[in-house]
């Protein structure tokens, strides 16, 4: 049963989380100066993808889509896309858009899922879903005249453009919406609040809606990536593997495709053209993708592992790859089929909400192999947790700090993968929130019951030989999973490998229970169409996970220090932060410290080390044990590449707190005479983040510091700086003379990408070319909905 305060708690919540999120949204916009195409492809580029063995001569692909990708997919790219808009493919635009935001609080019923490529292939029944076109009428059309009828920001008619967070979704394409829309922007040409297309591309529409609106077929397209020759064979070789026939196989199949079916797959012979796994109706030929809610729901009848190539321009923010290698593949067979299981397996478990926990559905996998494929793919799963289901994460990602180290328990120290016994029993106490569905439950205290499966995991680390170094995964000293470096913006984050810039103030020891918790939680179990109540109970699910993970690192340390680190890293907010409202929630709910002594009491003090410590600063020491006895340097600190100019930017690092504040979250340098992108996040540090309201209530601003990150370290771009050649330095000294607002503004004017700026897109693609990840190999155009106005 629910511990806070019964039903009335989840009312007030409901009722403050609305409230809250606009003032969040409200002083984010005014405090900080933070939230003011991809180009043509080709086939010999970074970005060729599926343009690199698709010769598309249609009109709309030649001249259309260039255009959307190159202007347009910045904002529209996404459930966070205004107007649920999706603008990356062709399907897209003739999808059309939705009057309703899926953000919008409250939120007290499930949304029909109205996903591009799945939920609906026909013009007739995105209509039925009420999406309406917004090309209908060609040059009368929605797009058309919104592109070309409006002033644009140049006009100066409109001070702000909040395309995110402030916005007005039209509700069909009649003249008076149109005419609703002009009165609340009067300056809304689209791009919104950035120049406008140019007449040529204008053009170029309008020969578009003469030839009927014609465009490629996404089937089409997919049949001719699945039989070419660079292909045709490693499909063929996984498909089969995932279809095998057997009762174990088809177990071990539905694990990778639970696992699975977020990734952007790639082989490494071709890195640019990617695939999802789906469940096809069909074996062969066009695939037909059953379309579900959550991925352990009944397929509803006879269905087939495929892989869909993935033919829409890519986006950083979505963009999730996965490689697939036949190493792998032999790897996962012995791992999963060939390894010895403790259980017999005599039917399949059951599809349907029930399925919502992994560890009673494969119950009878071998543990190890689970948790292995968790700590060899760490930054890709981690990765599902922020740009999975929900592009952007305010029930979740606010329950984290803006920076942290994550580190892994090894397999032999484990306590579910060596004890059956406590696995089983914690597989008994913990339940996830999919597990209600969409249905407004607010009896069932998941935190509670994950919490208690927490304690019991801790008794039986307790129970287990002292902790040692080796208790921790090494990767085989090889492996760059080993170490996870997390930054947080706001309600969007980024992962990196390795342990990267300032040693943060927290730090988390994943282990399989949490790790495959978090995962069934905010991707296998998160429904971005689901109601307040579904969202609010992955966040409290989520808070347990961070907790619990710190509270295992904590666990290394000298018994004496475990308690005073865990109240310095969760203090109370200051008298005079504490509004009135902030106080009236607290007394309803709880502020930072109750929970920890009351919700969440600490279940590592018993648990013996033998490591030796000799300083009082023994989380430096901890993590220094780390770096030189766990991992290798290629492991913490790993590099594809060796970048000039790194050693003079990362002095910014060491800016005083003055200074860094007046930056925004995350703001992407582009070094033109180098061609070369580097990221300054601002960390913002928090007395605590043990609350869903009221976040700026709980910053400690002079503690924020700066890491400064080769290549793109976010998905969401807050201001472009746009360094000419030979002007590094100059821009280091800019950066560090910052004393005053007045300075900011003529660091801007020189440096910053201005909204406003008729060379924008030109700079924003240029941008693009370079974000490529080689060590993930993550790419894609970053999002712009959050681009500061200055």
């Amino acid at each position: 049963m629910l511990k806070y305060k019964g039903f009335s708690f989840l009312f007030v919540v409901a009722i403050f989380a609305a409230v809250g999120f606009w003032l969040q949204q409200g002083v984010q916009q005014d405090t900080e100066m933070a939230p003011v195409g991809q180009n043509p492809l080709k086939a010999d580029g970074p970005f060729s993808g599926f343009e690199g063995v698709l010769a598309r001569e249609d009109f709309y692909s030649k001249n259309v889509q260039p255009v959307l990708n190159s202007k347009c997919v910045a904002c529209h790219s996404c459930y966070n896309s205004p107007c649920q808009l999706d603008l990356t493919s062709y399907e897209g635009l003739m999808r059309g858009a939705s009057p309703i935001n899926l953000y919008d609080f409250p939120k007290l019923k499930a949304r029909e899922p109205t996903r591009v490529f799945i939920d609906a292939h026909t013009s007739d029944d995105w209509r039925e879903k009420g999406i309406f076109s917004v090309v209908a009428g060609g040059e009368k059309s929605i797009l058309h005249r919104l592109v070309s009828e409006l002033p644009g920001i140049e006009s100066e008619k409109q001070e702000k453009y909040e395309s995110e967070y402030s916005r007005i979704c039209m509700k069909d394409f009649s003249n008076e919406s149109f005419e609703v829309f002009r009165d609340s922007n009067p300056g809304g040409r689209m791009p919104f609040g950035f120049p406008g297309v140019t007449s040529e591309e204008l053009g170029l529409f309008s020969q578009w809606y003469g030839h009927n609106f014609v465009g490629p077929k996404t089937s089409d397209m997919e049949l001719t990536i699945l039989n070419h020759e660079a292909f045709s064979e490693f499909v063929r070789r996984w498909e089969s593997f995932f279809n095998a026939r057997g009762l174990r196989q088809k177990l071990v199949s539905r694990y990778f495709y639970e696992h699975l079916f977020l990734a952007h797959l790639y082989f490494k012979e071709q890195p640019h053209v990617f695939f999802r796994l789906v469940r096809s109706q069909t074996k062969s030929g066009n695939i037909k993708e059953v379309a579900t809610s959550f991925p352990f729901e009944d397929p509803g009848g006879e269905f087939f592992y495929r892989l869909r190539p993935v033919t829409h321009t890519l986006a950083h923010k979505t963009h999730i790859p996965f490689e697939l290698t036949d190493q792998k593949r032999q790897q996962w067979k012995k791992d999963f089929l060939d390894t010895p299981w403790l259980e017999a397996l005599e039917k399949m478990p059951e599809y349907g909400l029930e399925g919502s926990n992994p560890f009673k559905t494969f119950s009878a996998l071998p543990t190890e192999a689970k948790y292995r494929m968790f700590l060899e793919n760490s930054s890709y799963f981690i990765m599902t947790f922020i740009k999975g289901p929900v592009c952007r994460g305010q029930t979740a990602l606010n329950v984290i700090n803006d920076h942290f180290w994550v580190l892994f328990m090894d397999p032999s120290r484990d306590v579910m993968v060596q004890d059956r016994e406590a696995y089983k029993k914690i597989s008994s106490q913990i339940e996830f929130p999919a597990l209600i569905g969409d249905e407004f439950d607010p009896l069932i205290s998941f935190r509670k019951k994950y919490w208690g499966s927490i304690h019991t995991k801790f008794e039986e680390l307790r129970k287990g030989r002292p902790l040692d170094l080796k208790s921790l995964w090494s990767g085989n000293r090889k492996n760059d999973n080993a170490s996870i470096t997390v930054l947080r913006h706001y309600d969007s984050a980024t992962v990196l490998k390795g342990l990267r810039s300032h040693m943060p103030k927290t730090i988390w020891v994943l282990d399989y229970h949490v790790f495959e918790s978090i995962y069934y939680n905010l991707s296998a179990g998160y429904n971005v169409f689901g109601p307040l109540l579904h969202q609010l109970n992955s966040r409290m699910f989520m808070e347990v996970s961070r907790v619990a993970s710190e509270d295992l690192f904590l666990s290394f340390l000298p018994k004496q220090s475990r308690i005073p680190l865990r109240k310095q890293w969760n203090q109370p907010a200051p008298a005079e932060k504490e509004t009135f409202v902030k106080q009236f929630v607290d007394f309803l709910t709880e502020d930072a410290s109750e929970k920890l002594s009351n919700e969440y009491v600490f279940s590592g003090g018993r648990v013996e080390i033998d490591i030796p410590f000799v300083s009082s600063d023994v989380k430096s020491e901890m993590l220094k044990k780390v770096q030189s006895q766990v991992l290798t340097l290629k492991q913490y600190a790993p590099s594809s590449r060796e970048r000039k100019y790194g050693t003079l930017l990362r002095e910014l690092e060491d800016l005083p707190t003055d200074v860094i504040q007046r930056l925004p979250e995350a703001s992407v340098v582009y070094l033109e005479g180098r061609r070369q992108l580097w990221t300054l996040v601002h960390n913002k540090a928090h007395y605590n983040i043990a609350m869903i309201l009221f976040e700026n209530q709980r910053r400690k601003p002079e503690q924020d510091n700066l890491s400064v990150i080769d290549g793109v370290a976010t998905s969401y771009a807050n201001l472009i700086f746009h360094i000419p050649p030979g002007e590094e330095k100059d821009f280091v000294r800019a950066v560090k003379a910052l004393k005053s607002q007045m300075d900011v503004v003529k660091l801007y004017r020189k440096y910053a990408v201005s909204r406003k700026d008729t060379d924008f897109w030109n700079i924003y693609s240029q941008v693009t070319q370079l974000t490529h990840q080689p060590l993930t190999n993550e790419r894609g155009p970053l999002d712009l909905n959050r681009y500061i106005m200055w």
